[in-house]
């Protein structure tokens, strides 16, 4: 006898078929495989005990406090523990039900399926288009003077195996200095003509969180943009990258500006704050967005939380959007930037594995070859 773990639904339903149960079968049990337990920070007391009883019923639990039981509070917090099949009933079970368990129930459903999405792609307004179904790696092209480490001429990182290219014109870490715009694409502009002309069929994101700039670089070429600020830095950003139907990545960050710090913020539960921001942002702008939970120092400088990221990081699919992750020679690692190769392929491994589906890397070529390992793991 042997236990077996499965990630996902499709992963026990391929497994089911592989050992030669019918399609029949497959539909029948592949919903009773995957544990799924859903945090309730609060919920109505009423709802609580109805809920539990409704739990109890199909074969599922719901985890609550004492005071519960006593209705000596008016919201306690509460954790479903329950497979997808029972989800499906659970779901029917509370149609009819008072006290918000409707709303709750469509809650579930979302969620549920925003966490079971694996399939992703990116797709530019200019016809080019990059599948994510194995992570791919992103590589940095930094034009800017104080940039945090140089890895390496864009044709030695897409001949490396980059799917993507991030061309930034302005450092955002701590220590940064404001770039105008008009310099910002004195900077970027001429390396995305080249490498435009060069490599046609390569994917193109531009790191910035001006709207005009990062219009400007689109009508150059560019297939993405890539804000570490999530709007928060140009209100127009989201109208721009609406309109001209790019793929944006948002990341979260302490602080609302790109002018990051090293201030060690403390939180009480990081992945719930981080999840909170970028689901509103997410909201806000819609379709075509990566997710991005920031690293370092964008988070806090006490590295601790930079880790609980990686260890918690499939928690992010609950917004149902590709993740990328840039932990790539960041101060978290320790020791000094030219010491922390090991580091960063250790957290775009860890990454991968948790559900990352772009890793963006100053060290391209060993990154990808890190990747191909994990991403054979799944295969």
């Amino acid at each position: 006898m042997f236990m077996r773990g499965f990630k996902s639904q499709e992963e026990f339903g391929d497994f089911l078929i592989a050992k030669g149960v019918t399609g029949g079968g497959v539909m029948q049990m592949s919903g009773k495989g995957v544990l799924n337990i859903l945090e309730i920070p609060e919920i109505d007391t009423r709802a609580a005990n109805i809920l539990k009883q409704e739990c109890l019923s199909i074969g599922a639990e719901l985890a609550l406090p004492k005071e519960a039981a006593g209705f000596k509070q008016g919201k306690v917090w509460g954790a479903l523990i329950l497979t997808n099949k029972q989800a499906e009933k659970l779901y029917e079970k509370l149609q009819a039900q008072p006290f918000g368990l409707k709303d709750l129930a469509q809650e579930m459903r979302d969620i549920l399926g925003n966490y079971g999405r694996t399939e992703f792609a990116l797709k530019s307004p200019h016809g080019r288009e990059v599948s994510l179904e194995n992570t791919q790696v992103m590589g940095i092209c930094n034009a800017t003077p104080d940039s945090l480490f140089d890895g390496g001429s864009v044709r030695e990182m897409i001949e490396a195996g980059a799917s993507i290219i991030d061309i930034g014109g302005e450092s955002t870490g701590p220590g940064s200095k404001d770039v105008s715009g008009g310099e910002e694409l004195e900077r970027v502009l001429p390396i995305i003509t080249e490498v435009r002309r060069d490599f046609p069929d390569v994917f193109i994101s531009i790191d910035t969180y001006k709207a005009d700039v990062a219009a400007n670089a689109i009508e150059a070429g560019v297939d993405m943009v890539n804000d570490v600020t999530a709007g928060r830095g140009d209100e127009r950003m989201f109208s721009v990258v609406s309109d001209l139907e790019v793929p944006y990545i948002m990341m979260y960050a302490k602080d609302a500006t790109a002018r990051t710090t090293t201030d060690e913020v403390e939180y009480e539960d990081v992945m719930r704050t981080i999840i909170e921001f970028l689901e509103s942002r997410v909201q806000s702008l819609g379709s075509n967005v990566i997710v991005d939970p920031g690293m370092g120092a964008f988070v806090s400088g006490n590295p601790r939380y930079s880790y609980e990221i990686l260890s918690r990081l499939d928690e992010l699919r609950v917004l149902g959007c590709p993740v990328l992750v840039g932990a790539s020679r960041k101060s978290f690692l320790g020791g000094e930037v030219s010491d922390r190769l090991e580091g960063s392929l250790a957290a775009a491994c860890a990454a991968a594995m948790n559900g990352a589906k772009i890793i963006r890397a100053h060290d391209v070529e060993q990154t990808v070859k890190a990747l191909k390992v994990c991403n054979n793991l799944y295969k």
